[in-house]
């Protein structure tokens, strides 16, 4: 019925005129996703042919090629089809399967990337692309353990008002996040940064600085190896060097910290072993909430 009507309404546009019009419906209606991309190519650079068409076609390339991702043997090829239909329509379902992908081969940089690039079609993207609420708390905590993992810097993406976006996106679709687990990590046995978590440090900063907040809570967690009291008091220090930061570079609002040490351990995601060093770096880490 939906595309029955979809082809009406293009029968009816200017896009009628399209020459490859004909021979593309009949394509894709006979299910021809090789002869329907060769067509797609030609209608992208016609000017008798419009927009509606070309979104048409591309949505249902899109489609097959994701389907054929998923049914793909080898991630070689899950890979390329995935690229394939996100070059037909951004989809953050395109998108968090190759986050998905990477994650399975270890290559958390990229996942966190792709993952985060999901976040922000879900929050911003179309919504006629469904989601159910436990979709996108799946998306949203690999994500997370994601940035955590990789061994270098993720750009996070923007949103339309020029936010910080991805894990920093707090309400999406009903989705909401209480606090955000930031991967601002230190030098061992030390309240210093290391190099990923100034990098993390400075992202919070400029986040704070395009949302002007009144209220940010930091609560510090470390992973299980250690005493207790130990690590309690470690984490109270690490966000203390967290609220120190925010403060020499110009945050002026109030700023409530505290410590959980290894209290608040997350469980492990799939793929990680619990307690393994993976699961302990994902464990350590700054959360921050903004009131």
């Amino acid at each position: 019925m939906y595309r029955a009507a979809v082809l009406m309404s293009l029968i009816a546009s200017p896009a009628f005129a399209c020459p490859q019009y004909d021979t593309v419906v009949a394509a894709v209606q006979a299910g021809d996703k090789a002869g329907a991309e060769v067509l797609y190519e030609e209608i992208v650079f016609s000017p008798a042919c419009d927009g509606a068409i070309r979104e048409w076609v591309g949505d249902y390339l899109a489609r097959e090629h994701f389907l054929a991702a998923i049914d793909a043997e080898s991630a070689d090829k899950k890979h390329a089809h995935l690229i394939r239909a996100l070059k037909f329509e951004t989809h953050w379902r395109s998108l968090a399967e190759l986050g998905r992908l990477e994650w399975s081969l270890g290559n958390y940089t990229q996942s966190a990337g792709y993952l985060q690039r999901a976040l922000n079609e879900l929050a911003e993207g179309d919504q006629a692309h469904g989601a159910e609420t436990e979709e996108i708390s799946e998306v949203y905590e690999l994500a997370t353990a994601a940035l955590a993992l990789a061994d270098a810097p993720v750009e996070l993406p923007t949103t339309r008002s020029g936010a910080t976006g991805g894990i920093f996106t707090t309400s999406i679709r009903g989705f909401e996040v209480e606090e955000v687990n930031l991967p601002i990590t230190f030098e061992h046995d030390s309240t210093e940064f290391d190099e990923l978590g100034a990098n993390y440090a400075k992202t919070l900063v400029e986040h704070i600085s395009l949302t002007a907040p009144t209220v940010i809570e930091l609560g510090g967690h470390t992973d299980p190896t250690g005493p207790d009291g130990y690590n309690l008091e470690l984490s109270k220090q690490r966000a203390a060097r967290v609220e120190t930061f925010l403060r020499q570079s110009g945050y002026q609002g109030e700023i409530r910290v505290a410590g959980y040490g290894e209290s608040r351990v997350p469980p492990a995601p799939p793929g990680i072993e619990p307690g393994s060093a993976e699961h302990h770096r994902i464990a350590r880490r700054v959360a921050f909430s903004i009131q």
